[in-house]
């Protein structure tokens, strides 16, 4: 039977010395019997012994089997003789495996992998933004999907549980959590019409704010917290793989759709839609329904919309949206560290094209004592995969690591990145990966090995090699090479260059010596307008009794601290229609001394003063770029700005320079022309009330640590129920707005390093190579006048000439792919010379100085030795 003689084969590996012996001696007792029936034989009459006992063995086990056992613990052999080779060819190979499998990790995590709700595929997103009054609209009239509306999320004060803290929530309508497809972990989600007004005093928590926050206490449910002030009912957990909108909401609260409330019905925050494509529907259908709703909603608004307001909205798939901002950057990723894979891979294939012309004697023995040239074969492609899998696992692990470097490139509030690790599926992909690249990169060498000339090697004990076509090979493989490292090395220079002309970059104001801290009272504070005004004034007081303070003022935003003041207004002198609607502009309150304490210039005009007060004229201060929209070549002192829906006008008093509040690649963005300055205790949101979380910003002699833990003292003993942010100097704020473009250079510095890295070692060993091979022709050179300054030209020729043609093709390669990366330079053309010719340079002299060593070994060979010996 199959499975005994299975099981057989399995036992013979327990009993294999007993059944050896047996054989032997079975072997040598047919022997004496022939040589009796015929007298003495010679071992050619007596025929293969040892393919006779081969056939009973592989009757006895799997041998096959032991073959590659066999085949693998010789290698493993000769990688022990060889540590430095193997050392570098198992390093080489980690890092590019290592990359590769960090980014399949993120690439599977983000892209690949289905969204974890019900039907991930029947999930879309509108594109663009819409107001409440949206939601209830499009759930009536769609036929095709159902809408829910999810918004970004705002910041709440959660208080009620110990200390109030400061969290994310997203405020959705109610059908949102079903829409999605997803379910509560304990408790429920939101129902019915729980986002309509009386109903709507629920949250549902994040997993991590449950466990973080009230320890994972299953009793939570039911408790009764207050955010911002207003109480709500907690009644449910979302699991942890549920991070919608964001990775960095913490909890969820029902929209409140309330059509009596116009402002925040139709004028606050605007929000993204996203749907279910029902039963039947297809992402086409949908598209072609929500079109013509799109313009019907439009016209129902009660203030002019631009015509072609959301005029592109569409649906598209949810998971696509949400990777939507990092897919480029992931693919660019992805694509570096396969070119680092194929330079270790280029590099190991010379390596041990240059070793196996060392193992000729070995190998042409081998195949004189019978051993087939596909024997041969096999044995090196086995030392090849055995040297790419032990690369693989090493690369795991730097993986792992890696993994963590490049999640730091991508935006936080990716969903499902924290999530992301190299789980089995990475695994089985990287083994896969390793054993391709071992075969892909051993193919060549062990071709070039199994054509061996059995009589030279044997005869002369020469390893020298006169078979040009893997000599071209060798020097093709490290041309190659570095023409990868040329592309690589490009992008990190292109970059770098980006980041150089971005710290040039002039701010429009003086972040030195200034310390922040964030303050967050509940907004119910400030319905009354006095409660703020003092609650800040008493605040501004104690910090100029701070030590070592010399100014200080409040804002609600700073420059590229990510909140963003936007406020629609009205101009004066350009009134409102469905062609021009109100502007947008970034609309910061700040208190007198502001604006000199930044050193914002004061350009025309007048700045803020202490006495524009509550109940003075409203004034406002405008940017440079609001003047040069709104009234070009005009003075705009004495015009008139007031938020929409506004009765009173603010009067311009003052311009001042322009400040990149967002980043500082841009100044604004396109859809925002300028920005203006409301003194605190005149200044408005869009709701019409004072902004009530605000920013302490005190200028110091010296960021001491002393300094900081006495304004934050400060601002807690101000109302201990208040929120109250960590102490951050504002340099450190700005260098944090570009703090992932440092960490995508960090990481394309380093592959740019291990390309020249190993460029360099796949060059010196290509020209160790030739050295070895040519020191028969060198002696006989230098034996005949050849000086030792002609042998090193000649060296250093040939190793330069294959670095010239691999920096030639890298350069027209890199100007093929730099365009990819314009989305990720500032100030620097995808084509820059200077760079190009910098990279060319530093790649040529890392090439003269890889070739240099073996040249001057070359020059230095004695002409008797090396003919004596050949």
């Amino acid at each position: 039977m199959a499975w005994l003689k299975t099981w057989r084969k399995i036992a013979f590996r327990w009993r294999r010395r007993e059944l050896d012996r047996e054989l032997a001696e079975e072997l040598e007792f047919h022997r004496a019997l022939k040589q009796q029936a015929v007298g003495d034989l010679s071992s050619i009459q007596m025929g293969n012994m040892t393919l006779a006992a081969e056939e009973c063995r592989d009757m006895w086990s799997f041998l096959k089997l032991e073959r590659l056992l066999q085949d693998m613990r010789y290698a493993a052999r000769m990688f022990r003789r060889t540590p430095g080779f193997t050392a570098i060819a198992v390093l080489s190979l980690a890092v590019g495996i290592g990359g590769n499998a960090a980014m399949f990790t993120l690439v599977n995590t983000l892209l690949v992998r289905p969204l974890p709700y019900r039907q991930p595929d029947r999930l879309v997103r509108i594109t663009g933004i819409f107001p409440h009054a949206a939601a209830p609209f499009f759930q009536q009239r769609e036929r095709t999907m159902d809408i829910a509306a999810v918004s970004p999320g705002s910041e709440f004060n959660l208080s009620g549980a110990g200390d109030a803290i400061r969290i994310l929530a997203s405020a959705t309508s109610a059908n949102a959590f079903s829409v999605l497809g997803a379910s509560a972990a304990m408790g429920r989600a939101f129902e019915g019409a729980e986002d309509s007004p009386g109903r709507d005093g629920v949250l549902v928590l994040s997993n991590s704010l449950w466990r973080t926050k009230f320890g994972g206490d299953p009793s939570v449910i039911g408790r009764v917290v207050a955010l911002n002030g207003i109480h709500r009912q907690i009644v449910g957990i979302m699991p942890p793989t549920f991070s919608y909108p964001s990775a960095q909401v913490q909890a969820w609260i029902p929209m409140r759709l309330d059509p009596s409330n116009f402002l925040e019905y139709w004028g606050g925050e605007f929000v993204p839609l996203v749907a279910r494509l029902r039963t039947g529907a297809t992402v086409a259908k949908a598209q072609l329904e929500i079109r013509p709703l799109i313009d019907e909603f439009r016209k129902t608004f009660p203030y002019p919309m631009a015509r072609d307001w959301n005029h592109d909205s569409t649906p598209i798939a949810l998971q696509r949206d949400l990777t939507g901002d990092i897919r480029g950057k992931l693919i660019i990723l992805l694509c570096s560290v396969g070119l680092v894979l194929l330079i270790a891979c280029a590099n190991v294939a010379s390596l041990l094209l240059s070793r196996a012309t060392t193992r000729r004697k070995e190998l042409a023995l081998r195949v004189a004592l019978g051993a087939a040239r596909t024997r041969i074969v096999r044995q090196l492609l086995t030392e090849s995969v055995l040297l790419a899998l032990v690369g693989g696992g090493l690369g795991i692990l730097l993986g792992t690591g890696a993994l963590s470097v490049f999640k730091s490139l991508l935006p936080s509030s990716t969903p499902g990145l924290a999530e992301a690790a190299i789980d089995w599926q990475v695994a089985a992909a990287v083994g896969g990966l390793a054993l391709l690249t071992g075969l892909a990169f051993g193919i060549a060498p062990a071709l070039s090995a199994s054509q061996v000339n059995l009589a030279q090697p044997i005869r002369t004990g020469s390893q020298r090699s006169t078979a040009a076509f893997w000599t071209r090979l060798r020097g093709g493989l490290i041309g190659a090479e570095v023409a990868l490292t040329v592309v690589l090395v490009v992008s990190a220079g292109l970059l770098i260059k980006s980041l150089y002309t971005l710290s040039e970059v002039h701010a429009g104001f003086q972040p030195r010596q200034i310390l922040t801290v964030r303050i967050s009272p509940n907004p119910s504070l400030c319905t009354q307008r006095p409660a703020c005004i003092a609650l800040y004034d008493r605040l501004l007081e104690g910090a100029r009794g701070v030590p070592g303070a010399t100014e200080s003022a409040i804002a609600d935003a700073v420059p590229l601290d990510a909140e963003q003041p936007d406020l629609a207004v009205d101009v004066e002198g350009h009134p409102k229609s469905a062609d021009h609607p109100a502007p947008m502009l970034w609309a910061g309150a700040v208190s007198p001394g502001y604006i000199r304490m930044l050193g914002i210039p004061l350009l025309a005009g007048r700045d803020l003063a202490d006495a524009d007060g509550p109940k003075a004229a409203a004034v406002i201060l405008i940017s440079a770029a609001t003047a040069k929209h709104f009234w070009p070549g005009e003075n705009p002192i004495g015009r008139h700005i007031k938020a929409a829906g506004e009765q009173q006008w603010r009067t311009i008093v003052g311009v001042v320079g322009d400040v990149r509040q967002y980043s500082l690649s841009k100044a604004m963005p396109d859809w925002i022309p300028g920005a203006l300055y409301m003194p605190y205790a005149q200044a408005v949101r869009e709701d019409g009330q004072i902004p009530a979380s605000m920013t302490l910003l005190v200028k110091t002699r010296a960021n001491s640590d002393g300094a900081a833990r006495e304004i934050r003292t400060l601002a807690q003993d101000q109302d201990p129920n208040v929120p109250v942010g960590q102490v951050q100097p504002l340099e450190e704020v700005v260098a944090g707005s570009i703090a992932n473009f440092r960490a995508t250079i960090r990481v394309f510095i380093s592959f740019g390093g291990a390309a020249i890295l190993l460029a360099a070692i796949g060059i010196y060993g290509l020209v160790s190579y030739w050295v070895t091979q040519r020191t028969y022709e060198i002696g006989l050179r230098v034996a005949i006048g050849a000086t030792r300054a002609r042998v090193v030209s000649m060296i250093l020729g040939q190793g330069l000439r294959v670095a010239l043609y691999g920096i030639a093709a890298g350069v027209m390669a890199s100007l093929a792919a730099t365009r990819f990366l314009a989305s990720l330079l500032y100030g620097v053309g995808a084509t820059d010379p200077a760079t190009f010719t910098a990279v060319t340079a530093l790649v040529l002299a890392v090439a003269i100085a890889a070739t240099a060593l073996p040249a001057w070994r070359a020059s230095r060979i004695d002409p008797i030795v090396t003919l004596r010996v050949e």
